[in-house]
C-alpha cells in the first residue's frame, strides 16, 4: 500500500482515540473497584447503597446524609455519600453510573427534572436497583418513592412572614433564585408566596420581582450578591434567598456595607451564621426543613421497598420558621450537637 499524509495522521487519531476510550474504562473501572472493595471489605454491613447529591459540600443535604446514614447503620447497612472528599469532580450522573456499575443495593438521589436523570433511574430500575429521589423529584421516571418537602408549602410559609410587613407604602420584594436551576422547584415556592398574597386580598401592598443569581461556583454567587448590596441605589425593603448559600450572603454583605437594617431578609435553612444573623436582627427568619426527619425517611423508603415491593410514592418532612422568638433554642441545640 502507498504511504500518503493523510493515512498517516489517519492512523494516529485513530490510536489516539483508542488510548484515550482505553484510559477512560481503566479509570471508571478503577473507580467502581474501590466501590466494591469497599463493600466486600466492610463485612459488618448487609447491604450497601449511595447517596448522591448535585454539591456534596452542601450542609443541607450533608445533614441529610448523617441522619440516613445512622439508620442505615442501625439496620446493619452501609451507606456512602458519593463523590465526597474526591481529588476528581463527578456529575450526578457520572456518580449514577458509577453506582449502577458497582451493582450497588439502592440509589438515594437530589434529582432533577430532565431527560437524562429519567433514563438513568430507568437504567437503574432494568437493573433491579431501586432509586429514591430526594430534595427534587423527577415525577416522570421509574424512582419508587420522592422524599423532600412541599415547594408549594415553602411559598406559603414565606407568604405568611410577608404579610406581618404590611405597612401603608407598598413594599418591594426581590426574590433571589438559581440561574442555572434544572427544576421547576423555585418557580413553585414563588407561586406559593403569590398566591398566599393574593388569597388574603393583600397583594396591593407588595411588589413582587425575581433575580437571577448565578452559583456556577460560590465566588460567583457572593460577586453578584455584593454588587447588590454594595450599589448606592435604595435596597428592596424585602429580600428573599431561596438557598442557604444566598442567605449567607446577603447577611454577610449587609454586615461588610454597613446596610444592616436597610431590608428584611427572609433566608432558607439554617447554619451558625443564618442563626447568629436572625439572633442580631440582620435576617428576620429562615424557613428550614427538618433534615433529621428526611434522613429517616429516605432509610424507611428502601426498607419499605425492599420489604413488601412497594413504598408511599411521596414522602414529605416538616416545614419549620425560625425567628427572633424561637431562635435561641436552635442556638442552643446546636451547641449541644457540637459538645
Amino acid at each position: 500500500m502507498k504511504f500518503t499524509p493523510s493515512r498517516f495522521f489517519t492512523g494516529i487519531f485513530l490510536a489516539l482515540m483508542a488510548g484515550v476510550s482505553i484510559i477512560s474504562v481503566v479509570l471508571f473501572n478503577a473507580r467502581t473497584g474501590k466501590i466494591r472493595q469497599l463493600s466486600t471489605n466492610e463485612t459488618n454491613y448487609d447491604r450497601h447503597y449511595a447517596f448522591i447529591s448535585s454539591d456534596s459540600e452542601d450542609n443541607f443535604y450533608t445533614a441529610v446524609f448523617e441522619a440516613a446514614r445512622e439508620s442505615f447503620e442501625a439496620d446493619g447497612d452501609y451507606l456512602e455519600f458519593m463523590g465526597k472528599n474526591l481529588n476528581t469532580s463527578y456529575s450526578r450522573y457520572d456518580l449514577m453510573k458509577i453506582a449502577m456499575g458497582a451493582k450497588l443495593n439502592g440509589i438515594l438521589i437530589e434529582s432533577d427534572d430532565s431527560d437524562e436523570m429519567k433514563e438513568l433511574i430507568g437504567r437503574a430500575d432494568a437493573l433491579g436497583i431501586p432509586v429514591i429521589t430526594m430534595g427534587v423529584d423527577n415525577t416522570s421516571s421509574k424512582r419508587k418513592s420522592f422524599v423532600g418537602f412541599g415547594y408549594y408549602d415553602v411559598g406559603q410559609n414565606y407568604g405568611k412572614e410577608l404579610l406581618k410587613q404590611i405597612h401603608d407604602d407598598p413594599q418591594t420584594v426581590l426574590i433571589m433564585m438559581d440561574q442555572g436551576s434544572e427544576n421547576a422547584a423555585q418557580n413553585i415556592i414563588f407561586q406559593g408566596i403569590r398566591d398566599t398574597i393574593d388569597k388574603s386580598g393583600n397583594m396591593k401592598y407588595f411588589k413582587l420581582r425575581t433575580l437571577a443569581i448565578s452559583d456556577a461556583y460560590t465566588f460567583g454567587a457572593q460577586e453578584s450578591i455584593s454588587s447588590l448590596i454594595m450599589g448606592e441605589e435604595e435596597l428592596p425593603d424585602i429580600i428573599i434567598c431561596l438557598n442557604e448559600l444566598y442567605t449567607t450572603c446577603v447577611a454577610q454583605a449587609l454586615v461588610d456595607y454597613n446596610r444592616v437594617g436597610e431590608t428584611s431578609v427572609y433566608g432558607f435553612y439554617t447554619n451558625h451564621t443564618i442563626l447568629s444573623g436572625i439572633e442580631k436582627n440582620i435576617i428576620t427568619a429562615t424557613v428550614t426543613v427538618d433534615t433529621k426527619q428526611m434522613g429517616k425517611y429516605l432509610a424507611e423508603a428502601i426498607q419499605e421497598y425492599e420489604s413488601y415491593g412497594f413504598v408511599n410514592e411521596y414522602m414529605p418532612a416538616d416545614i419549620e420558621v425560625i425567628t427572633a422568638e424561637n431562635v435561641s433554642g436552635y442556638l442552643n441545640a446546636g451547641e449541644e450537637d457540637v459538645n
